[in-house]
C-alpha cells in the first residue's frame, strides 16, 4: 500500500485516485466562482458586528487580492488542481496558505465544504444562465432579421407532419423567435 500526503493528511494512493476521480478537471471551471464566493465570505468575516472580526481591512484586502490572482491564473490556464488538493476548494486554500500563511487558514471559518460547493454551484449556474440568455437573444435577433428578409418567401405550412395551409419562411422563422423569447423568460425565472 502506497500513501500520498494530501492537504488533509496521508491517504492510500488508490483510494485517493478513486475518490478524486475527475474532480481535478471538472472543478477547474469552478475556480473563479469559488474565489468570488470566498471573497464575499471573507468580507463578511471582516465586518462582523460583535467586535470579533477575523480579518482586519488590510488582511481582507490581501486575501481578496490573492483570490484575484488565482482567478487570473485560472483564466490563463496556469492554476492547477492536483490530486493532493482533491478539489478546487483545497487548491485555492493551498495557494492562500502558501502566499498568506495563517491568514489563509482562516478563510473557512464559519462555513463547511458543503456550504462552499452550494455557493459555487449556484454562482456557476447563474453565470451559465446569463450566458444562455444572451446567446438566446442573439439567436432570436438573427432569426428575426432572417424573418424580415424572407417575410414574403412562400413556404408550405405543416401540421401533424402533413402539408397544410400556405405560409412563409418569415412566419416560420418568427415563430422560432417567439419561442426563444418564451424560453428566455423561463431562463430569467431560473436565474
Amino acid at each position: 500500500m502506497t500513501t500520498e500526503k494530501t492537504i488533509v493528511g496521508a491517504m492510500d494512493s488508490e483510494a485517493l485516485k478513486f475518490t478524486v476521480s475527475s474532480d481535478v478537471v471538472v472543478d477547474a471551471v469552478l475556480t473563479e466562482v469559488d474565489c468570488i464566493g470566498s471573497a464575499a465570505h471573507v468580507t463578511m468575516l471582516s465586518e462582523m458586528a460583535n467586535g470579533r472580526k477575523l480579518f482586519t481591512s488590510e488582511q481582507k484586502q490581501r486575501v481578496i487580492n490573492e483570490y484575484v490572482n488565482i482567478m487570473r491564473r485560472a483564466r490563463r490556464g496556469s492554476f492547477r488542481i492536483t490530486y493532493r488538493d482533491q478539489d478546487v476548494h483545497m487548491a485555492v486554500e493551498r495557494v492562500l496558505i502558501q502566499k498568506l500563511g495563517a491568514i489563509g487558514k482562516r478563510v473557512h471559518t464559519a462555513r463547511s465544504r458543503n456550504d462552499q460547493i452550494a455557493v459555487d454551484l449556484r454562482l456557476y449556474a447563474k453565470e451559465q444562465l446569463l450566458g444562455l440568455i444572451k446567446e438566446s437573444m442573439t439567436l432570436a435577433g438573427g432569426l428575426l432579421s432572417f424573418a424580415r428578409k424572407h417575410k414574403s418567401l412562400p413556404m408550405v405550412g405543416r401540421t401533424h407532419m402533413q402539408p397544410a395551409m400556405p405560409s412563409s419562411v418569415g412566419l416560420w422563422a418568427s415563430a422560432y423567435t417567439e419561442s426563444l423569447l418564451d424560453d428566455a423568460i423561463l431562463l430569467k425565472s431560473a436565474y
